[in-house]
């Protein structure tokens, strides 16, 4: 592995476990405050939602002034972020309307660490700049397995930081530790992978055309490659996103377990990705490309996640989620591979951006929908989000090797 990208899966790994670390704490923190169901879900809405704006600024800001320089900034951004997290903890508890001053802050953190958390846009950008072609797949597939392992130690983190009789203050001062190491080994090791000659200087920035995502996201229809990409990208990331926000409701309907239970699981299941992306998919893309490899993980996925519903025990539901999981592992790399590949190469940070502010859009919207749906019919919601991306997938099929052809 080049020594080039330590830089990046450590941040990649550090941007999911800031965002995992919270998943424990942050129902406790809610309910300290006086806070109900609403307030939670509004939190979580508050990170996906800033960074769907911030994601495509940040990458076409790296096509013009450089990868470095905005991996900094949104650095400190998210480093900012969390203390003013910290500062919560000690501020009086003092109603404004209906809502507590500490919760209010705490709000403010979560929109200013979305706001920096766009920095995955530049991120992928970075790798585009540095790897070639048709290691694309390998290379975003060990982020892939940076995220997995950030999945399973952020959550067990979170438990123990905050169990101590600071609170939520020692997960704070956790994370600052954390996020401050990262922006001292990024500023001392990550080097600039986009020479001043080869930035895009046709672009003139301005915040509100950045922030103008459809009108963004027109401009790549003329490429029919990009716009039937994006077409499937958008179902996946809809259906991807309801079917993890219900899945730990599911877990306690189906099968009664514990939160010690839900621990386990988690662990083992995180343990898949990073087992997946980071030795399945290579292989596989090695094998058949890019595009095969794509189609085979959606279809993987909707098929076992059709199957997810009928599970009769614990044991069953560990091997059907391996193979719901293997879908969406080996489907996330390949399409950044794909995208970045037919992509200009001095628009990679801006083509990056639209893909964040997809993936932060679908996590703003689809557990609200899905929620919503699981309330009515349970367990069968994993059909109907199946075929909600089954269909998409079909139209996409014939409407790509028409293309193609």
């Amino acid at each position: 592995m080049k020594k080039i990208l330590i830089p990046i899966l450590f941040l990649t790994f550090v941007n999911t476990l800031n965002f995992s670390i919270m998943i424990p704490i942050l129902p406790f923190i809610v309910r300290q405050y006086g806070g109900g169901t609403i307030m939670y879900g509004l939190l979580l809405t508050m990170y996906p939602l800033f960074q769907f704006f911030a994601a495509p600024i940040l990458g076409a800001w790296s096509d013009m002034q450089g990868r470095r320089p905005i991996l900094l900034i949104s650095q400190a951004g998210t480093l900012l972020s969390w203390i003013i997290f910290a500062v919560s903890y000690v501020i009086p508890k003092i109603s404004i309307g209906p809502l507590m001053l500490p919760l209010m802050v705490i709000m403010f953190a979560r929109i200013a660490d979305g706001a920096t958390g766009g920095n995955n846009s530049v991120s992928n950008a970075y790798l585009t700049d540095i790897i070639k072609p048709h290691e694309r797949a390998k290379v975003f597939g060990l982020l892939g397995g940076m995220v997995g392992l950030g999945l399973i130690v952020g959550p067990a983190i979170g438990g123990l930081t905050s169990s101590f009789s600071i609170g939520y203050l020692g997960t704070a001062f956790t994370n600052i530790t954390i996020s401050t190491i990262t922006l001292v080994l990024m500023y001392l090791y990550l080097p600039e992978t986009l020479p001043k000659k080869e930035r895009d200087d046709s672009l003139h920035f301005k915040w509100q055309d950045e922030i103008q995502f459809i009108t963004k996201l027109r401009k790549y229809a003329r490429n029919r490659t990009i716009k039937y990409l994006f077409f499937i990208r958008a179902f996946f990331l809809l259906v991807f996103n309801g079917f993890t926000s219900i899945l730990v409701l599911f877990l306690i309907d189906q099968f009664g377990v514990d939160q010690r239970s839900i621990g386990f699981i988690f662990l083992l299941t995180g343990s898949y990705v990073i087992v997946n992306q980071m030795f399945v998919v290579p292989l596989v893309t090695s094998k058949i490309g890019d595009l095969k490899t794509f189609l085979a993980g959606l279809s993987l996925f909707i098929f076992f996640l059709t199957i997810l519903q009928f599970v009769p025990s614990i044991w069953i539901y560990l091997i059907v989620i391996y193979f719901v999981n293997l879908g969406f592992s080996i489907s996330f790399p390949t399409f950044k591979s794909m995208l970045s590949n037919h992509a200009d190469p001095k628009k990679q940070g801006e083509i990056q951006g639209i893909d964040e502010a997809f993936l932060a859009a679908a996590a703003a919207i689809a557990p609200l929908t899905a929620g919503f749906v699981y309330a009515g019919v349970g367990k069968y919601t994993f059909g109907i989000l199946a075929v909600g991306l089954l269909i998409p997938l079909i139209i996409f099929v014939k409407r790509f090797k028409k293309k193609t052809s």
